[in-house]
């Protein structure tokens, strides 16, 4: 007997069930879209955030226990809970480290090999993930979801889904959609991570500069007390508790030069021996760096170094070699005891820098030693001195651009996603996506004039005089450090006579002189009200020669000191190296002209200096 009643009821209960789909995919859909575009949009400092607050809608709109963010390291095979949202009465997993390798073998291979991790209940496991089956039952984990986050071929992380208060299944579609969401909070994450690793480069470049300065200043009886400041600063930036200098002579074993030691650390050995360590004394012989993270990542071949490091306590390695016209005289060692350590691939050029410090301070003082050299060495010191005081200088400004040159990355990849999402449609507006495409090719021009700024302090440079427009070198100075003016809240002002007649100088060492200036007046009023910080250039002619002054507002300069900031190695602020004021003396004075410093009648100080005119 036909009820046509019960079918016109189930075809009714049918189409809520589609609708009821529909509504969700949508909502899922509008999901995946709003945190695309919030990624894209949101500063890097504010990624946390917005991470936190999208585990959070992910939790609500599938309607399970608890979302996860989490990083991977892969040299270590550890993972770190980074960002965690769960329901109320649901723990949110805390922030730490994981030992993947031993918990989770089986869903670390899996993930390496970017493959997710998918189970309605740990009874569908197969038998070869025991050991994370029993890790996820201790953590009350009933059905789980772990999308890799793969960038380039590497595992980088994973984005989790899990339910602790009961079982639920994931459909084909659901699992497709979960791994869109990876792809978007993967490139949040590579985002915030490629500032992390900007900031850490050029933290490591100051520092890096700094101990290049010292080392190259030191004189006969301060060498190694300027060796042992440079060890403990490399040691405690990047988290070694151990660093050491190692000299290796003709046909002898390596010797330890200068080492630091973190508290509560067993010196080294004096000697070391090459027999106990043959795979990395034979690798440091060839030229290459040696980076261990893990003692387990050690090949076969090197076994028996493996177990010496075990007996020394030491965890992680870094092993740099230093080589001298081609010869390897030494070595550089980080390690790392407390921890395993990753040594990441951004702080290799200012190892590396730092390496052929301590290289040159070997030739340095190899070359003490030939009188008949004596002159071109002094000479080439002098000239290596300039060059180091100069990427001091652009080390300090380094904040400040890499600030400025974030904001056009920033368009560019926004102007490239647009041109992207363009270029997907049916018909694209190709009008529209040349205009994308011009605005990426102008903000690519703005990012390269700042980075060209840069590379000009950075690079070595030889004394070259020519006639300059003395107004035109000073409006590109004040413009290097209108951006951290800006930042610190200062004003600054160029005064200029016009007309001006041509000067004879070195464009570079000009630079490099009123950089200094404007960089300790800066400094000179961090601690003045935010009001009253006002910087003044002014620029004029007088009788045969130009007259530059930077005036500021600090404190002033006390008395005594009016003549004493000029000498090397004084200072006046406690970070200060005390040699960038007497190497602008010695580039003026080279030019012909003076450096003095005055109290300003204001308050402040006032450094003048001349520089005669191209007829003098």
């Amino acid at each position: 007997m036909n009820y046509p009643f019960r079918r016109a009821r189930s075809a009714r209960v049918d189409s809520v069930a589609v609708e009821a789909s529909l509504r969700e995919t949508l909502n899922f859909e509008r999901l995946v879209s709003d945190l695309s575009a919030t990624f894209v949009a949101v500063p890097v400092h504010q990624i946390d955030h917005a991470i936190e607050q999208g585990l959070a809608r992910i939790v609500s709109a599938l309607d399970i226990d608890r979302s996860t963010l989490s990083r991977v390291f892969p040299l270590t095979g550890r993972a770190e809970v980074t960002h965690s949202f769960a329901v109320e009465g649901v723990e949110p997993v805390p922030r730490r480290l994981l030992p993947a390798r031993d918990s989770n073998p089986w869903a670390l291979a899996k993930a390496t090999a970017n493959e997710p991790i998918v189970f309605a209940s740990l009874d569908d496991l197969p038998p070869e993930a025991s050991v994370d089956k029993e890790s996820w039952r201790k953590i009350g984990l009933r059905s789980h979801v772990m999308m890799p986050i793969v960038v380039a071929g590497q595992l980088q992380g994973s984005l989790n889904f899990g339910c602790v208060r009961r079982e639920r299944s994931w459909s084909d579609d659901l699992l497709a959609r979960l791994r869109l969401l990876a792809e978007v909070f993967g490139g949040a994450l590579a985002r915030k991570r490629a500032q992390e690793e900007l900031d850490l480069a050029l933290g490591f470049e100051r520092l890096a500069s700094g101990i290049l300065a010292s080392l190259a200043l030191s004189t006969p009886g301060h060498g190694n007390r300027a060796i042992a400041a440079g060890l403990r600063q490399m040691g405690e930036f990047v988290g070694a508790e151990r660093v050491a200098l190692w000299h290796r002579g003709t046909d002898l074993p390596f010797v330890v030069s200068r080492q630091w030691l973190a508290n509560g650390f067993a010196a080294l050995a004096a000697q070391g021996e090459e027999a106990a360590l043959p795979w990395i004394h034979g690798l440091i012989a060839d030229g290459s760096v040696v980076r261990i993270a893990h003692l387990e990542d050690i090949p076969p071949a090197g076994q028996a170094d493996a177990e010496t490091l075990r007996q020394l306590g030491v965890r992680s390695l870094l092993a740099l070699p230093i080589a001298v016209d081609g010869s390897m005289v030494g070595a550089l060692t980080l390690e790392s005891i407390e921890r395993e350590h990753e040594w990441p691939d951004v702080l290799t050029p200012g190892l590396t820098l730092l390496a052929e410090v301590f290289a040159n301070l070997h030739a340095r003082e190899a070359a003490e030693h030939r009188k008949q050299a004596a002159e071109v060495e002094a000479a080439h010191w002098r000239e290596r001195l300039v060059h180091l005081v100069r990427v001091h200088t652009a080390g300090e400004m380094s904040v400040a651009l890499a600030h400025e040159i974030t904001q056009p990355l920033g368009a560019i990849e926004n102007y490239a996603l647009a041109a992207r999402r363009r270029v997907a449609e049916a018909v694209p507006d190709i009008g529209r996506l040349v205009e994308l495409i011009d605005k990426v090719i102008g903000q690519t021009t703005r990012a390269g004039d700042v980075v060209a700024r840069m590379r000009a302090m950075a690079q070595r440079h030889e004394l070259e005089p020519k006639l300059i427009d003395m107004e035109r070198a000073l409006v590109e100075c004040v413009g290097m450090v209108k951006m951290d003016c800006e930042l610190r809240d200062i004003r600054i002002e160029l005064a200029t006579q016009k007309p001006l007649p041509a000067v004879l100088v070195d464009e570079i060492h000009l630079q490099q002189v009123v950089l200094n200036l404007l960089r300790n007046a800066m400094q000179a009023m961090e601690g003045a009200p935010r009001g009253g910080r006002e910087i003044t250039v002014s620029l004029r002619a007088r009788h045969d020669e130009i007259l530059v002054e930077v005036a500021d507002r600090g404190p002033g300069i006390a008395a005594g000191d009016l003549e004493r900031i000029f000498e090397s190695f004084y200072s006046t602020k406690s970070e200060g190296l005390g040699i960038g004021l007497a190497i602008c003396r010695k580039l003026i004075e080279a030019h012909g002209g003076r450096l003095w410093a005055a109290h300003r009648g204001a308050g402040g100080a006032v450094f003048s200096f001349t520089l005669p005119l191209a007829a003098a």
